[in-house]
């Protein structure tokens, strides 16, 4: 009897197990650049209802786990404009992204002058005559 019910609470917690597990889908895909095409590294990968966030990897390959629903994916990195995408999450879905860099031109004049102080100054030095 005790065997019996060891076996029957095991399979409860597994499937329960399951059955939460079952609510999780994944979303992965690839981050690309979009002129060459080259995987783009650490760029960052969240989902803004959530909260839910990675980075991808040298390949530019990113995985996240999150529950069905209304969700918007929001990707960005520095030196290329950030993309945001709203979809509806029912099974794993797979999303890659090619992103555009900014083009940020860098120009800044820095000019500046140095002025030399003469330290040294006439000095009046006054004697006084001894009588």
């Amino acid at each position: 009897m005790k065997t019996f019910l060891k076996l029957f609470y095991s399979t409860i917690v597994l499937f329960f197990s399951f059955a939460a597990q079952a609510q999780l889908v994944s979303v992965t895909g690839y981050v690309r650049d979009f002129v060459s095409g080259k995987a783009v590294e650490s760029v960052a990968v969240y989902e803004s209802v959530s909260g839910i966030g990675t980075i991808t990897n040298s390949d530019g390959y990113y995985k996240l786990l999150l529950s069905k629903g209304n969700r918007e994916l929001k990707i960005s990195s520095p030196g290329y404009e950030s993309f945001k995408l709203p979809f509806k999450m029912n099974a794993d879905t797979v999303i890659s992204v090619n992103l555009k860099s900014m083009n940020v031109v860098n120009n800044r004049i820095v000019s500046g002058s140095r002025l030399k102080k003469d330290t040294t100054s006439n000095r009046n030095e006054a004697k006084l005559k001894e009588e």
